[in-house]
């Protein structure tokens, strides 16, 4: 894939699981053109992780309700592939009842309208949040982020009993930066080392002594 354009057209076609298999230097162009179209990433360094069903990567999930539980059971289990889900609780978006998933890397809202066959999923990644508070409604989470139409906000509803613990999860989450790609850049010409994330690593495949970089993923 090449360009904006081929970049766009990839999450236009294919918005659950792009699979991309390279080396890090040939990554790091892809995964800045994947966050400049504001797409939900993970990268994973072992290969692709195996399908797990969903009680078996959050045991909480048969102390939710029935109806949550029936809910996620139809959730593709790729969604979160390769991500640790912290919470999950029951939220109301918009009129519709759902779930909200807090992972490692970003916040979920899971329904399925009446008469729909599958569910659909609202993704808010950690790299395009820029706040999240309590609004002036009651038992309320607001979400601030910046995506391909700007500025938003959305407001969740959750049952007093759980907002503190889904207030925290974000937080510990965000602090943990796991979302965050971190990379080593090391050139063998003229010693040159550093440690950066992906979006402020040394953006040229070359050293400013003409030698290739060598980088690798630091976990």
């Amino acid at each position: 894939m090449r360009g904006k354009l081929a970049i766009r057209m990839a999450l236009d076609q294919m918005p659950a699981v792009i699979i991309y298999k390279g080396k890090v230097d040939t990554i790091v162009p892809v995964l800045r053109a994947f966050t400049a179209e504001k797409a939900a990433i993970t990268v994973t360094t072992d290969g692709v992780p195996p399908s797990l069903a969903l009680y078996k990567i959050y045991p909480g999930l048969l102390d939710l309700s029935p109806e949550l539980q029936l809910l996620l059971v139809d959730v593709p289990p790729k969604l979160w592939l390769g991500e640790t889900i912290h919470i999950i609780v029951p939220a109301n978006f918009l009129g519709s009842d759902g779930a909200l998933v807090i992972t490692s890397h970003a916040v979920y809202f899971i329904d399925k309208p009446d008469g729909d066959k599958e569910c659909r999923s609202l993704i808010i990644p950690y790299n395009q949040m820029t706040a999240s508070s309590d609004p002036i409604q009651a038992n309320s989470l607001s979400i601030s982020y910046a995506d391909l139409n700007g500025c938003q906000t959305d407001i969740f509803t959750i049952p007093a009993e759980y907002l503190t613990a889904s207030k925290m999860a974000i937080r510990k989450a965000k602090a943990a930066k796991k979302y965050l790609i971190k990379l080593k850049t090391k050139c063998i010409g003229c010693g040159y080392i550093s440690e950066d994330y992906a979006d402020s690593a040394p953006p040229d495949e070359r050293c400013h002594c003409g030698q290739l970089y060598e980088r690798t993923i630091i976990r």
